[in-house]
Order: structure tokens, then C-alpha cells, then sequence
């Protein structure tokens, strides 16, 4: 009698900014189990982290990110007021491509598709070559916040917009089983908030040093113009509660709001085999330094499915 193929395993990881770390957690907690998907697809956040996977830097993405601090997230944003977002993203992904690989899409390790949009046609795009940073910037481009990525006469935006868990994506490339990672699915986090008072203190003399070692580019000029400023900018997407929402919390979360009820759509026609839900509501979508706290509740979350996990793929 012949022995029984493994099953060929894909990952669907999807969007959620800062809370996507946890995507981290996830595929170490996976491989713990000694499960190792065979296929990937992503969205936003889950696109880069997905690309690192797929390229074998993993760990190399998860000793940097690590390593973060609230000076290191706002010293990679370079403030751009006229292209479409509040960040123009260049900054962020030069240094980004040396964590996730400077290569092409079907040059990876394990095949890789990244989800983005067309900002004026709707039309969800799929990358499964090309130049891999072109991809995973693309699937990134949070609306109004990551500046849109131009392809041709097209303009790219966030995944999410279309397919915030890419179920569909990962089953379209041939797999037995998908595994999903929904980072919000555990429970919508409460409205937040814009603060208003831009007056501040200056920033410490320590806070300039320490901000000029990790930023070259003249990110300490942003700085002298006053710490609660920039920090007011990040609050935006924090999960702190406050009260009189502002123009881009109001934004921000009616985007979210969009964007569950769509998912929510999705996964009822098309649900993953298991469905991974990393306990992250309460970081913010921009408190990318907060990454130990999420990858362990992406470690967390794998052990809570493993009994599903396992029945599924036959263990």
C-alpha cells in the first residue's frame, strides 16, 4: 500500500497594519507544530511578512522589527503631504527591502502572491512575479495614510480594500489545505481618536541623539518642531480610547469599518480550512513597536487551534 502525499499547505495572511507582526508569531508557532506552509499568499501587512517567509528571512525581519522603538517607527516615516498619503513609504521600504530580499517574485524560495487594488477601477491585482518590494509597497499603500503606487496608467492601493484575508488568493494556487490569519477577528477595537493640541514640550536633548542614530535623513529638523506633533500623528491609529474623533481617526475607522463587513462577506463564501485569530485588537495600527507583544499572540493563537489544526491536516 502507498504512503499517503502530504498535503500541500497554503497560508493566508491578511492586512492590519502594526497588529500584523503577529503574523510572526503565527508561522514560528507553525513550525513549532512542525507545519510549514508550502504556498503563501498576502495582504498589506501580511504581504511583507508573507514575502520575508517566502524569501527565508523570517527571523532576519523578526530580529529587526524587534528591535523597534516609538523614536525608530517615526524616524522611517518620511511626512508627505501631496502624493496621496500621509506618508510617502520610500524611506520605510529601502530599508525594508534588506529585511524581506531585494528579488523577484518567482525567484523565491516558496511561491508568493500579493494582493493589491486598482484605486479607480476596484479590481483586486495579483502579483505573483515581478519585483518583489514593487508588490508588497503596492499591497501596503493604506488609503490615505501610505502613499498609492503607480503601475502603468494605474494607480495601486491597499489590498485590504478588496480582500482583507486572501483565502481566495491561496486556494487559487493549487493547495490542499488553507490556513487563515485574521488579525481582526477577535473583536473590533473601539473608535479613536485625533488629539488636538499640537502645543508641546521640546524634545530632550537624549530623544534628538537618539533619534538622529536612526535617521539620516533629517528626520531631528521634524523633531525641533515639537515631539508631541509627530506623536499626536502616530495617536491617530493607537487603540487608546478618546473622545471627539478627528478627520483621520474618523477616516481610519470607517475604512475599517468597510473593510470587516467585506471580509466578513468573503469568508462566508469562501472559508479557510482553519482560521488563525492573534488576540492584537488592542495595538494600534501604527504601534509598529510593539512587535514582541504581537508575535507572542500569534505564537498564542497557533496553540489555540492546534487541536483544529491538526484534525484538519490529518496529524
Amino acid at each position: 500500500m502507498s504512503e499517503q502525499k502530504p498535503l500541500t499547505i497554503g497560508l493566508a495572511l491578511g492586512s492590519g497594519a502594526a497588529k500584523g507582526w503577529a503574523h510572526i508569531g503565527v508561522l514560528k508557532g507553525l513550525a513549532k507544530l512542525g507545519i510549514y506552509p508550502d504556498k503563501v499568499a498576502g495582504c498589506s501587512i501580511g504581504a511583507l511578512v508573507g514575502a520575508a517567509y517566502a524569501n527565508d528571512n523570517l527571523e532576519e525581519l523578526e530580529s529587526w522589527v524587534r528591535g523597534f522603538s516609538h523614536w525608530d517607527v517615526l524616524g522611517l516615516m518620511d511626512l508627505s503631504w501631496r502624493k496621496g498619503g500621509l506618508i510617502g513609504g520610500e524611506r520605510v521600504f529601502n530599508v525594508l527591502e534588506s529585511h524581506i530580499g531585494d528579488v523577484r517574485i518567482e525567484d523565491l524560495k516558496l511561491p508568493f502572491t500579493a494582493v493589491a487594488t486598482d484605486l479607480y477601477s476596484g479590481q483586486e491585482i495579483w502579483f505573483s512575479e515581478g519585483e518583489l518590494r514593487h508588490a508588497v509597497r503596492a499591497s501596503c499603500s493604506m488609503p490615505g495614510i501610505l502613499s498609492p503606487v503607480q503601475q502603468g496608467d494605474r494607480w495601486l492601493v491597499d489590498g485590504a480594500v478588496v480582500n482583507p484575508v486572501p483565502v481566495s488568493v491561496a486556494r487559487a494556487m493549487d493547495v490542499d489545505v488553507v490556513i487563515a490569519v485574521d488579525l481582526s477577528g477577535e473583536r473590533r477595537r473601539r473608535i479613536q481618536a485625533v488629539p488636538v493640541n499640537l502645543k508641546s514640550e521640546q524634545p530632550t536633548e537624549a530623544e534628538l541623539v537618539k533619534a538622529d542614530e536612526h535617521s539620516a535623513t533629517g528626520f531631528t529638523d521634524l523633531l525641533a518642531r515639537g515631539r508631541d506633533y509627530l506623536t499626536g500623528l502616530t495617536d491617530v491609529f493607537t487603540s487608546k480610547p478618546k473622545q471627539d474623533p478627528g478627520m483621520l481617526a474618523v477616516m481610519s475607522q470607517s475604512m475599517d469599518i468597510l473593510e470587516q463587513r467585506h471580509k466578513r462577506a468573503r469568508l462566508m463564501g469562501d472559508p479557510p480550512d482553519v482560521c488563525i485569530l492573534p488576540k492584537v485588537s488592542d495595538i494600534g495600527i501604527m504601534e509598529f513597536h510593539r512587535a514582541e507583544e504581537a508575535i507572542a499572540a500569534g505564537e498564542q493563537a497557533v496553540l489555540k487551534a492546534q487541536h483544529q489544526i491538526e484534525v484538519v491536516l490529518g496529524k
